[in-house]
């Protein structure tokens, strides 16, 4: 038997200690018809109650809208919109690796120039980033007493980390300016 939230919140508060009057305790729907919202709801002493019905004494902190179970294979079906991603999601290092030339083939002064076109883009990319990066996000600032905001860790950890790819990009471009110098002087 599958049982929707208000039927599991209001199992866990009927199995709770008696702290609560049972007048005041809710009651599940009947099993056949689910509820389509839950409320959140706070008793004056502080304790919060989850139910689908309005507590007597108790305030309304916030309405849940539930999802009707599914029919068929539970296991199958999906409901609702997809979860975005949270925020400050890293993405994950890429090193750039110059191309191998195959065996039998030497390095070219035009492959090391090629690289170099590369990571002047991959350097430029990384600088956009950054600039566009300095804009705090949502849920980067925090409130304080007289007003104003300060910025969150979050925000510095991710401004550290764009700065770490500009970084990365400059060394690339020094080594691909480097190899393809000593691919010149070579000649």
């Amino acid at each position: 038997m599958i049982l929707s939230r208000p039927h599991i919140l209001a199992l866990a508060l009927t199995l709770a200690p008696a702290a609560v009057p049972a007048e005041e305790i809710p009651r599940p729907e009947p099993i056949g018809k689910p509820a389509t919202k839950v409320l959140r709801q706070v008793t004056p002493d502080g304790r919060v109650i989850y139910s689908d019905k309005p507590v007597k004494g108790a305030r309304v902190d916030e309405t849940i809208n539930v999802d009707p179970p599914p029919k068929g294979n539970p296991s199958g079906a999906v409901s609702g919109k997809p979860p975005a991603p949270p925020l400050g999601t890293v993405p994950t290092p890429v090193d750039r690796v110059s191309v191998i030339p195959p065996p039998g083939r030497t390095r070219t002064v035009d492959d090391a120039q090629a690289d170099v076109i590369r990571a002047e883009m991959l350097l430029e990319d990384a600088r956009k980033r950054m600039e566009a990066g300095a804009e705090p996000l949502p849920g980067e600032r925090i409130g304080t007493a007289t007003g104003g905001s300060r910025l969150s860790d979050d925000y510095h950890a991710r401004q550290k980390r764009l700065a770490e790819e500009v970084a990365v990009a400059e060394n690339v471009l020094k080594k691909s300016i480097a190899e393809r110098d000593a691919l010149r002087e070579g000649r």
